[in-house]
């Protein structure tokens, strides 16, 4: 993979190195930039902050995330929290251009430039010369060993340090710019120009035999290395500052070499072969396990391939390719030539087929290689090819499929007709297949039956039970059938639509819709490591098994799953429709995958997991188009309603498969699916504290769930402050007390107009009563009394006449006090009235009856009060006739309601009564309802749990009471008249 100007990569590429944080940094000669895989960002200093110069040759991330640059002009600085410290040849930095900084086992920072070697002490740097025996010559460079010896090249010779040890010995050899390496084993590599590469001799041991014979590499062929890279492999990389480009040599390989490398003894990678430019410097192994390479003009990147395509058989070919694993070799057909790979070895050319034609290749049981081709089949053992001619019937006919049942017979399809079987050379056929189409897929399970497959979701199993069909109907849904495998037993069937596994008799179907990439699957494999391969037509899927079986059991379920296809090396995608598996694993252990563009295998060393799970980093938050830091706590402008964050994952290995999720905590109660968007955008955000969370899967599925987190606070503009919610709260309660006032006043006035219209029409019956009953009563009785004046004294008649005048005027004056009734309100404090009430009543003595009164006393309104009475006199009239109470307890509260709470322990009320509101023939409970709801109060009944009875009277204060300040303008019983006598009960 390279990247060049129009990638976004810088030019001119001096340094490398990786920091924690998982970014790629690069010194450059236009600055410091750093790269996560996607996108090449210069960075950017605090305000007011500025390197020394643009031009960067070396560059050192520490595990602080402490960055130190060097300068091709000399000098270094140090970026620490955004902030800039610069070291000149004053400081202690020697001069000259800085060629690399390195960190010993102690902690110690060098900074090696071509005119000396400074370390940086307690926070100083120290020049290091002949207080170390350093040599005054030109310094190439400084290499620390994972035993702590340093070893330090100059022009002209090669020196040491041991661990502890301030001095540097010579090793007495003769080397020109040297370059040195570690490799896993624990060797030392050097390579200079006269000499090339080769291990190093124990120089510490004082041991100078040289492991390999050093010869003198001529000019043409000169290996001189800038800096030196090992893989995970132990492979060793290395930038040619001679010949340009980079080499690879393996120190694995066999037979291993006895002298010095030249450049022509290693492989090479040259601007030819796609390298950026032809001038590379630095090289760098990241902890993912790529290979890293700067150039004059790009980046450069290198990883083992997981997929290698093998260049020998065509990458094309008409009539599609078939393969076959043997006991000996794995061999390949394009339909054309007959190719074998022998274990560890590349495919070459074999047998050339007698026809050009499709051939199906089948490995039978008795390790025989089978394939049907013109007009025969073929029989390959060793060296051997047996030919048997095709059934006449058949014999211009292509062999579409072929399959050994568990006796030996081979079973072969033909295209567009009939199945035949073959056994011990001699044919039978064609087999009755019950009407089935003739298949394009044959495999046999491990009890020996024959499995065919059709288009629309069909196979068939033939065994000696005979002959069994299934469809959809029994599970298989996979479409068109373009593959069959037998793994661990089970049978698989791949299809455009997924892949299925029989289990007790019914298949059991993983679709596209479920794992996308199962799609046009018509190969099956397993890896050496039991990891099950799909090929088709998005490429290969390669899932565990634990991920499989989950996938199975809940069809819910997205498993996890790696893809192979071009990025990692795959020629195209699955074959499709040529009637041959298109997944096989040789003896050699390799997996070789059959694609419409050649064929390809997997590499054993080149697919190791990748557990690293990747940085992440918050790049920027903008907000109404403005970029602010990410400095945490990050507080936006006031009113922000909109908000947008980068971030990132250093993910090098893979950048484009890594998976991201987020979610604004405060906003999102889940997470959200971003997929490989680095950009997650927020709307209709109001003031708060929200805490930014997003975390990251790297190809392999490996997450980060720490993640990374920007907290962020949008402040409440004025209308949103909490002040002017309370001002605006306080003022809508104040509205609503308005509203509900001038309610309850409109209430209060209609109340006491119809009250008022009551108290008229009253007047007008009082009027009536005594303008025309009472005054015609009292004539009359005056006319009975003159008769009876007249009648004789003696006379019995005159004692009973003068009885029934009497009582006659007794009638007018209870009639006149009723109209007075009518006519004038009572007046006086409510407590004296019911006190009154209850003394007229004529409880027995033994009766305690108590009156009490709550709150400041106020003046009922006048209408109100003779409701109030009215009710009070009813209920104390059903207590003294019902209850047969011992104690009467009469409550008074003035509050902000009136109440009226009447209690006895009498007998109680019938509960019926209670539910129903009155009792069958009498009219006082309803009649006090009415009343009540005449005054908008509320009247409640109940029947207290310890015996007794309790009647509650509620009225609204603004009914109840007479307004302040506001003379009653309806009559009152006249002074002196009051129209209760006083209670004798307790008050």
């Amino acid at each position: 993979m390279t990247w060049t100007a129009k990638d976004g990569a810088p030019p001119e590429i001096w340094a490398l190195d990786q920091g924690p944080d998982g970014f790629l940094w690069l010194g450059t000669g236009s600055g410091l930039y750093r790269f996560d895989g996607m996108t090449f960002e210069r960075y950017r200093l605090a305000p007011g902050e500025q390197l020394a110069s643009i031009d960067i040759t070396a560059v050192e991330v520490l595990p602080s995330n402490e960055i130190w640059i060097g300068y091709s002009d000399g000098g270094v600085s140090r970026l620490k929290d955004g902030r800039v410290t610069t070291f000149t040849e004053k400081d202690g930095i020697g001069p000259g251009m800085i060629v690399h900084f390195r960190q010993d086992r102690d902690g110690v920072l060098w900074a090696v430039s071509h005119g000396g070697l400074s370390r940086f002490l307690n926070g100083h740097w120290r020049s290091v010369g002949a207080d170390w025996d350093v040599p005054a010559d030109f310094i190439v460079g400084l290499f620390i060993a994972r035993d702590g010896v340093r070893w330090l090249s100059t022009a002209q010779g090669l020196y040491f340090a041991r661990p502890g040890v301030q001095r540097f010995e010579p090793t007495g050899a003769v080397a020109e710019h040297a370059t040195l390496t570690e490799t896993p084993d624990g060797r030392i590599w050097i390579a200079d120009r006269p000499h090339g590469l080769r291990p190093m001799p124990n120089y510490v041991g004082a041991d100078r035999r040289s492991p390999w014979k050093e010869r003198t590499v001529p000019s043409g062929n000169v290996l001189s290395l800038a800096s030196f890279a090992v893989d995970r492999q132990g492979v060793i990389w290395g930038t040619d500052r001679v010949n340009g480009g980079i080499f690879r040599f393996d120190p694995r390989r066999t037979p291993q070499p006895t002298h010095s490398l030249m450049a022509s003894d290693v492989d090479v990678f040259r601007r030819t072969d796609g390298l950026t430019a032809g001038r590379s410097i630095p090289i760098l192994s990241d902890r993912e396990g790529n290979i890293w390479v700067g150039t004059s003009a790009g980046l450069n990147r290198f990883r083992t391939s997981e997929i290698i395509h093998d260049v020998v058989v065509p990458p094309a070919t008409a009539y599609g390719y078939s393969i076959a694993t043997l006991p000996d070799a794995t061999y390949i057909t394009d339909g054309v030539w007959l190719y074998r790979a022998l274990p560890h070895e590349a495919a070459r050319r074999h047998v050339r087929l007698a026809a050009a034609a499709n051939t199906v290749l089948l490995r039978s049981r008795d390790g025989a290689l089978w394939y049907g081709n013109g007009g025969a089949m073929h029989r390959h053992v060793g060296s051997k090819i047996t030919r048997i001619a095709l059934p006449a019937q058949v014999r211009d006919r292509n062999v579409n499929a072929i399959a050994e049942d568990g006796t030996g017979t081979l079973w072969v399809a033909f295209e567009g007709s009939d199945v035949y079987q073959l056994k011990e050379g001699r044919w039978t056929g064609p087999i009755d297949l019950g009407g089935l189409p003739t298949p394009v897929i044959a495999g046999a399970d491990t009890t020996g039956a024959v499995w065919f497959g059709y288009a629309d979701s069909r196979v068939s199993r033939h065994d000696a039970a005979g002959m069994r069909v299934f469809t959809a109907r029994d599970g298989l849904t996979v479409g068109n059938v373009e593959g069959l495998a037998i793994l661990d037993g089970a049978v698989w069937v791949g299809g455009e639509l997924g892949v299925a596994r029989l289990d007790h008799e019914r298949f059991h179907t993983i679709g596209s819709n479920q794992v996308e990439a199962l799609f046009g699957v018509s190969g099956m494999g397993q890896a050496s490591d039991g990891d099950v391969l799909f090929n088709g037509l998005m490429g290969v899927v390669r899932m565990d098994t634990k991920e499989l079986r989950k996938a199975f059991a809940d069809p819910a379920y997205v498993p996890d799953y790696a893809l192979y296809d071009r990025r990692n090396g795959l020629p195209g995608v699955a074959q499709q429709g040529w009637h041959a598996p298109t997944v096989a694993t040789g003896i050699d252990g390799r997996t070789w995958f059959i694609s419409n563009t050649g064929v390809s295998f997997l590499n054993a060393d080149g697919r190791a997991r990748n557990l690293v799970p990747p940085p992440i980093a918050i790049l920027s938050a903008t907000v109404q188009g403005v970029t602010h830091s990410t400095a945490s706590p990050l507080t936006v402008p006031k009113g922000t309603t909109s908000l947008t964050i980068a971030y990132t994952a250093a993910a090098l290995r893979a950048p484009e498969s890594v998976r991201f999720r987020y979610r604004l905590e405060g906003l999102d109660t889940a997470w959200t699916d971003a997929g490989g968007h680095r950009e997650a955008v927020f709307s209709n955000l109001g003031p708060k504290q929200y805490r930014f969370r997003v975390i990251a899967a790297n190809e392999d599925g490996v997450w980060n769930e720490d993640g990374a987190t920007l907290d962020v606070e949008i402040p409440p503009t004025f209308l949103q402050s909490g002040p002017f919610k309370a001002f605006v709260g306080a003022t809508l309660v104040a509205l609503l007390w308005f509203v509900y006032t001038q309610r309850m006043r409109s209430v209060a006035r209609r109340i006491h107009g119809r009250m008022a219209e009551r108290l008229e029409e009253r007047e007008r019956i009082a009027r009536a009563l005594h303008d025309t009953l009472l005054q015609s009563v009292q004539a009359l009785t005056l006319h009975f009394q003159f008769a009876v004046d007249k009648l004789p004294v003696e006379l019995p008649a005159r004692g009973a006449l003068e009885e029934a005048i009497d009582r006659a005027d007794a009638v007018i004056a209870e009639g006149r006090d009723r109209i007075q009734g009518l006519r004038l309100l009572r007046d006086g404090a409510i407590e004296d009235i019911i006190a009154g009430i209850v003394q007229r009543q004529g409880f027995d003595a033994a009766v305690e009856v108590v009156v009490t009164c709550n709150g400041t006393q106020r003046a009922l309104d006048l209408l109100v009060l003779d409701e109030v009475t009215r009710i009070a006199g009813e209920a104390v009239f059903n207590v003294w006739r019902h209850a047969s109470a011992t104690r009467i307890a009469i409550d008074v509260s003035h509050g902000t309601n009136f109440s009226l709470r009447i209690t006895d322990n009498g007998v109680g009320i019938d509960p019926d009564v209670v539910t129903r509101g009155e009792r069958e023939g009498h009219f006082g409970l309803p009649g006090m309802r009415e009343s009540a709801r005449r005054l908008r109060g509320v009247l409640e009944v109940r029947c207290l749990p310890e015996g007794g009875a309790e009647v509650e009277l509620t009225v609204p204060a603004s009914i109840a009471y007479q307004a302040r300040g506001r003379r009653s303008t309806f009559p009152r019983a006249p002074e002196g008249h009051p129209v209760v006598a006083p209670a004798k009960a307790r008050a």
